[in-house]
């Protein structure tokens, strides 16, 4: 991951992740665990699992420092709410 992909607009972000990748990734960013995020969501560890691949792909992460820089900057880019995507 390069720094400049990230720091893309947060439109470009929430439009590059689905609602429940975005939900997972906030929730990631606020430190929370995989056992509790996947409680909160309602979902298994496995579903869990899944999204954070999802989003590891999208954004184009390949290592730990990728994921650890990538939350930092989500963490740091202000407060994020998700909301309802309608399709064109």
């Amino acid at each position: 991951m390069t720094i400049v992909r990230f720091r893309e607009t947060r439109k470009s972000i929430i439009e590059i992740l689905s609602n429940r990748e975005m939900e997972v990734l906030l929730r990631l960013a606020k430190g929370e665990s995989r056992k509790g995020i996947s409680e909160q969501l309602g979902i298994s560890v496995l579903t869990y699992d899944e999204h954070r691949k999802n989003i590891k792909q999208k954004l184009r992460l390949r290592t730990q420092a990728d994921w650890a820089s990538a939350i930092v900057l989500f963490r740091n880019s202000g407060s994020i709410t998700v909301k309802k995507k309608i399709d064109k």
